[in-house]
């Protein structure tokens, strides 16, 4: 007899993922921390097949790091993004991105690499890309190995990344409504980016709850994606439709460990195969 199956069929929530095991507690934040200082936080991805008993697993980690600057409206963010693919290949991501102290986090300048490794841990050097943009006005400048090329995007511009960052400078005010080109990965060029301020709800009961600020956006090319944020104003969880980037300090132990059995189990299929 097939195993019964139950399809989730809502979007996903802080509760809902509760519910489906993807996290046990959300984190307390530090009484010290301030959005508009230095701070690290790092996410652990997680995917939803669609059902609530299986096929739901983390992916990889997205480590952000934040970097004040000592003059000018300007700060860094040192970004850090692994996720594990098919048969145990992994896609590392890192960029060092200036961005504008204003409420998109709009980046003007930055670097990025991207790699591959295989599934021995070997890297793929053919799958390396390497470059570096600026932006001046309305034209951004991408600078690679092979060329120069520029390129008309539209103002003011924000990036996926960067969201993580101005989130948590948002207030309801503020977010009464932001409209944003958003550069999806520093690459593909998502217009009409709506974000709305949603209000405050709570999630468990008694002294487990968490009150959370729940932002929304909307927009061309992306799939409805809402921000997350404790009275603290550090973004805990953000949701879009499958995905969830979840507040883990063991983020990058825990990605190591499931790249472990992603290899092992990957080098047991092909000597079952000989």
């Amino acid at each position: 007899m097939a195993k019964q199956r139950t399809i989730v069929g809502s979007p996903l929530t802080p509760t809902l993922l509760k519910e489906l095991g993807a996290v046990d507690s959300l984190p307390s934040t530090p009484a010290d921390f301030n959005p508009d200082e230095e701070w690290v936080n790092t996410y652990r991805i997680w995917t939803c097949h669609g059902y609530r008993e299986s096929g739901n697993q983390n992916v990889g980690f997205l480590r952000i790091q934040k970097k004040t600057a000592r003059e000018g409206n300007t700060f860094e963010l040192h970004i850090e993004q692994a996720v594990l693919q098919t048969d145990a290949m992994i896609n590392t991501i890192k960029t060092h991105i200036t961005c504008m102290n204003n409420e998109y986090a709009s980046p003007v300048q930055w670097t990025l690499s991207s790699h591959f490794t295989g599934p021995t841990g070997k890297a793929l050097g053919e799958l390396s890309a390497t470059e570096s943009v600026s932006i001046k006005g309305t034209t951004l400048t991408v600078e690679t190995p092979t060329g120069i090329v520029h390129r008309h995007v539209d103002t003011p511009l924000t990036s996926d990344w960067s969201l993580f960052e101005a989130a948590q400078r948002w207030d309801a005010g503020q977010a009464a409504h932001l409209l944003v080109t958003m550069l999806e990965g520093l690459q593909t060029e998502k217009p009409e980016q709506h974000i709305t301020y949603r209000g405050l709800s709570q999630i468990g009961d008694g002294s487990e709850a968490t009150r959370l600020f729940r932002f929304v956006q909307l927009g061309t090319g992306i799939l409805p994606t809402e921000y997350w944020l404790d009275t603290s104003h550090r973004l805990l969880v953000v949701t879009s439709m499958n995905k969830a980037h979840i507040l883990d300090d063991q983020a990058q132990e825990i990605f190591t460990r499931d790249v472990e059995r992603a290899r092992n189990s990957y080098r047991k299929r092909i000597s079952q195969r000989k």
